[in-house]
């Protein structure tokens, strides 16, 4: 935009030395130079100080033709660019102090036009470099939060591993300290009952009535050890079929395919989570008669398909009861589709680690 005005104005001052046909030596000599400075300034060093030098070359150029005060605009234009208002004052000032009182109306016209355009074009880029700095500033606050979720993913991981590796070690001291013990003490016994068979035969039978015995106990005592090992709640598919067993609103119809056990177990709880809300929300507001649930396993990734009968709503608002399952499938790095026209349909989508699926658009 810089090189139009300057060209402009230049232009201008050259049709007015020309028109004439009575241009002097002086006078082109001084144009020269008024377009080299500023073909320097824009390209090479766009100082204050160029436009200074500019200045005093129209203030001593004016004493030679007065048409050179076309570049006291020129100036002004510089100095409003550069918040140097003085300088555009000062400029104004010599503008009004050289010009004769015929051609000062037209000329201040063209200062203040090209002043105005400058400081449009200022604030204009003024707004542009703090747009620029905002998007600069939500860019490195976005990759912070996916460095930082990324962080924890990990954290999350090493924790659910540490807990896995303690778990284990806790069931085998358990094992050891309790069936381990009674098991080798079993095994010592049978053995010296072995070696009194052909003596003391009947020694020999109370001490393999006593193994049995033993072995009897330490059965009841795996058994137990088992019994707290493993989860009160049932796990798995048959939780969520569950879910569906007791919701008792209206019927609901539950299609699986795919391998259910390559499902990570955060997956089936997200699952269970939102399958929960979708029913809660199918009960409050969509007066269905019938609730359809879909769930597909494969290699790349695990969907989820439910959809209503009921009216919908035009006008649906999103609570914290949607928004907690938009965060559930986001933080998995999945998406969920959520549309209330012709009954609520909620279609969410998990990609299984490594499978590639939206890991372009989470960039």
């Amino acid at each position: 935009m810089n090189y139009i005005v300057k060209a402009a104005i230049i232009l201008y001052l050259s049709l007015e030395l020309i028109i004439d046909y009575s241009i002097a030596y002086q006078s082109f000599l001084i144009l020269l130079v008024v377009i080299a400075v500023n073909i320097f300034k824009e390209r090479y060093f766009d100082s204050v100080y160029l436009t200074i030098v500019t200045l005093l070359i129209t203030f001593a150029a004016v004493t030679v033709d007065f048409r050179f005060s076309i570049l006291f605009a020129l100036c002004s234009y510089d100095f409003i660019l550069k918040r140097m208002y003085v300088g555009f004052g000062v400029s104004a000032t010599c503008m009004i102090y050289l010009l004769r009182s015929s051609d000062l109306l037209t000329y201040l016209l063209i200062v203040l036009f090209c002043s105005l355009l400058a400081y449009v074009i200022y604030k204009r880029k003024e707004e542009q470099d703090h747009f620029k700095q905002i998007v600069d500033n939500e860019r490195r606050l976005r990759y912070e939060l996916e460095d930082t979720k990324a962080k924890l993913l990990h954290s999350a991981k090493e924790v659910a591993n540490i807990a896995e590796v303690r778990e284990r070690n806790r069931i085998a001291q358990e094992i050891h300290d309790s069936i381990g013990h009674n098991i080798a003490g079993i095994l010592f016994q049978l053995q010296a009952a072995y070696k009194l068979h052909s003596k003391d035969h009947e020694k020999s039978l109370d001490m393999i009535q006593k193994s049995i015995e033993g072995l009897a106990k330490s059965v009841e005592l795996l058994r137990d050890t088992v019994h707290n090992i493993k989860p009160k709640e049932t796990l798995g598919i048959e939780y969520i079929k569950n879910i569906i067993d007791q919701f008792r609103f209206c019927p609901v119809e539950l299609q699986l395919s795919g391998d259910f056990n390559k499902i990570p177990a955060n997956h089936l709880e997200l699952l269970s989570a939102n399958l929960k809300e979708a029913l809660t929300n199918a009960a409050r507001y969509s007066n269905a008669t019938k609730v359809n649930v879909n769930i597909e396993a494969t290699d790349q990734y695990t969907r989820m398909y439910i959809r209503d009968n009921g009216g919908g709503c035009q006008m649906m608002k999103e609570g914290l009861g949607l928004r907690g399952m938009k965060e559930r499938v986001k933080n998995v790095g999945g998406s969920l589709s959520i549309s209330a026209n012709d009954g609520f349909l909620i279609v969410c989508l998990i990609p299984k680690e490594g499978s590639g699926i939206f890991e372009s658009s989470n960039r």
